[in-house]
This record gives C-alpha cells, sequence and structure tokens, in this order.
C-alpha cells in the first residue's frame, strides 16, 4: 500500500499539532495539579464545616404533651445508662486522634524549622541592628531548644501507632 506525498504532509502537519496539544495539556495539567499537603488541608477544613448527621432512634415514638414536658422539667434527669463500649470503636477513635497528633506534630516541627531558617536569615542579614540581632540569636536558641523535644514526641507518637496498627483491633 503505497502513501502518496500530500498524505505524507498531512501526517506531518496533524503531528506537529498533536505534539503542540500535549505540550499545552501537559503544562496545564502541572499548573493546575495539586498537592498532597493541600488536598489533606482542605478534606480536614471540609470535615470541620460538616454537620454531625441525626440519628432517629425509632419509628413511632408519640411526642409528648406540653402536660408530660412541665412534669419532666420539675424532676431531676435520670443519668441515662451506661452503654457498653465497642472495643473496635474505642480502637478507631484512637488510631484517630494519634494520627491527629502525629499530622499536628508534623506541622509543629515544619513550623518550627521554618522559624529557625528564618531566624537564621534574620541574624545573617546584611543591614542589622545589633539589638535585633541579639533578640534573633536568643529566638534562635529557643526555637533550636523546642525542635529536638517536637521531634522526639513525634517519633514516639509514630511508634504508638505503628504498634497499635500492628497489633490490630481487638477481638470480639
Amino acid at each position: 500500500m503505497a502513501i502518496s506525498r500530500s498524505q505524507v504532509v498531512h501526517l506531518k502537519c496533524i503531528m506537529g499539532l498533536m505534539r503542540a496539544f500535549l505540550v499545552i495539556l501537559l503544562v496545564a495539567a502541572t499548573l493546575h495539579a495539586q498537592t498532597l499537603a493541600d488536598v489533606a488541608r482542605r478534606e480536614r477544613a471540609r470535615r470541620a464545616q460538616l454537620k454531625p448527621a441525626q440519628i432517629i432512634k425509632a419509628e413511632g415514638v408519640p411526642t409528648p404533651t406540653p402536660a408530660a414536658t412541665k412534669a419532666e422539667e420539675g424532676k431531676k434527669p435520670e443519668e441515662p445508662p451506661k452503654a457498653p463500649v465497642d472495643p473496635v470503636k474505642e480502637y478507631n477513635d484512637q488510631l484517630q486522634k494519634l494520627r491527629a497528633k502525629v499530622q499536628s506534630l508534623q506541622d509543629e516541627e515544619a513550623a518550627t524549622q521554618l522559624q529557625i531558617n528564618d531566624l537564621t536569615n534574620q541574624i545573617n542579614a546584611p543591614v542589622v541592628d545589633q539589638a535585633a540581632k541579639d533578640q534573633a540569636v536568643a529566638r534562635l536558641g529557643d526555637a533550636r531548644q523546642k525542635l529536638p523535644a517536637v521531634r522526639q514526641e513525634l517519633d514516639q507518637t509514630k511508634k504508638t501507632l505503628d504498634t497499635m496498627q500492628l497489633q490490630g483491633p481487638p477481638k470480639k
């Protein structure tokens, strides 16, 4: 099967346009891409704004009459019976708290490292008065002492989380 000269020129033209289109598409995709941290921040903000779901306990429960509600107001509220604690739910709650603590400590570690970098830049700035430099040195010392403590607590929390995840939820 032979290809004519005009078909070859046409294919080259189409290939050139496709390359340009692919370059534009890739550039647009990379400019619009989100980092995992951005997505996680937005998800946490979204979840914080969610309202808790309403729970309907039973169908056909009669609504109390006004006389009954007045009589109930005079009574002392009784303690509701304690429901047995589900060990799996408790395990999941502990995991969630540990994950939140790890996230918080990671944020604190990053903020402290940024503070150290900023203070180092202030100290090494070409135009700085001695009082500002001394203050920055003092704050830098505090930040450098705080960073290992935060990292140690982060490591300990991660180890606890890993241990819990390896053990898995308790058996019923």
